[in-house]
């Protein structure tokens, strides 16, 4: 056997090295696939015009939020916001197979923001004995994807958050000022929010208008109630495919944002960057793509605490039944619960792409 002393060895696995490093590469090279030296159509995504956007004329109604503490939440919602006790019922079985509703009866109050017509309804749901929270604080965050927040406004921030603060209520941070420049939307967002938090755990964004000509409703009391909701995915794609098989919407604009005074607004970590917009014109929607490596889908329930569903209402509930069937999406529940309009409505249950949940009902 041949004896190789030490320079004699370094010598060979350098050259070793040297021939690898060389030959991956070409090997790589040589089996990748070249495109083909012809034309071809490719497909891509572009944004709906408003009038092309919503063709089932859906629109948020409702917000479902769990409530391990329902008389706790009435008082938030009816003396801090300002909304009115709609009905104060009992949630009997067999109502909605939606998941979660289980085999009890439970607490089921409707509110409703009498004096705007931009508010949509709020519906608290009592949670069951030892309820988990839909997202769990503080290790949730804007970067897992999902139902994140419910929407409402104020005439004014501080204003609005002073009355908060003053209830004990729990908030990320104290007013944000941020600016868009939506050339889709041909208007600029020149605006003031903060992060509460409902005694559900449920997380919101409330928002005053800057600019006297923006184009955004404004509140004749302190607060306007809610109107829309905010979906967060780590890939907007298959998010917007759902919509667009689910319920026919398409998206109308997007923004980018990495202010920093938005993330903390948010709760986001400093240097975020995400992109956001609307799906369908009217529907009440916004689904943000987090540029973040990694988060966490936490699917919503109605046995679980915090926002847990959005009711959407459009004008043919079979044809989008038809649609959904056509797409391979099955309905993960029957009938729905009450709202303002309807105490007994026609419906189903969905589940989003990123585990959120949506009662469709026929308007």
């Amino acid at each position: 056997m041949t004896k190789l002393n030490r320079r004699n060895a370094l010598k060979a696995g350098a050259a070793l090295a040297a021939t690898s490093s060389v030959s991956a590469p070409q090997e790589a090279r040589a089996q990748a696939p070249s495109a083909p030296d012809v034309a071809m159509t490719v497909k891509g995504e572009t944004f709906a015009s408003l009038n092309e956007s919503n063709p089932l004329e859906a629109k948020v109604i409702a917000f479902t939020t769990v409530s391990p503490d329902v008389e706790a939440s009435i008082r938030f919602y009816r003396d801090v916001i300002g909304m009115e006790v709609h009905s104060d019922t009992m949630l009997r079985p067999g109502v909605t197979t939606a998941p979660g509703t289980g085999d009890t009866e439970r607490r089921l109050v409707l509110l409703t923001m009498q004096e705007s017509a931009f508010s949509q309804t709020v519906r608290v749901l009592e949670a069951p004995p030892g309820a988990d929270a839909i997202r769990p604080r503080p290790d949730s965050g804007p970067n897992d994807p999902g139902l994140l927040v419910l929407e409402g406004g104020t005439r004014d921030p501080a204003e609005s958050y002073h009355a908060l603060a003053s209830a004990g209520t729990p908030m990320i941070s104290p007013p944000r000022y941020y600016y868009f420049r939506n050339t889709m939307w041909n208007t600029d967002v020149d605006s003031m929010s903060y992060a509460p938090f409902g005694p559900g755990g449920e997380q919101m964004f409330i928002t005053a208008s800057i600019r006297s000509d923006q184009k955004l409703v404004r509140s004749v009391g302190i607060h306007n109630g809610f109107g829309s909701a905010s979906i967060t995915a780590l890939d907007q794609r298959p998010v917007n495919r759902f919509f667009e098989q689910a319920l026919g919407l398409k998206r109308t604009s997007q923004m980018e944002c990495y202010q920093d005074n938005v993330s903390e607004l948010i709760g986001a970590p400093p240097g975020s960057y995400f992109l956001w917009g609307n799906v369908g014109a009217g529907v009440g929607i916004e689904v943000w793509e987090v540029k973040a490596e990694s988060g966490t889908v936490r699917p919503c329930s109605l046995d679980k605490s915090g926002l847990a569903m959005l009711t959407l209402r459009v004008n043919d509930l079979e044809k989008c039944r038809t649609m959904c069937a056509d797409a391979g999406i099955e309905p993960i529940g029957e009938g729905a619960l009450p709202n303002a309009a309807h105490e007994h409505p026609d419906g189903f249950t969905l589940r989003g792409a990123v585990g959120e949940l949506y009662e469709v009902v026929q308007a």
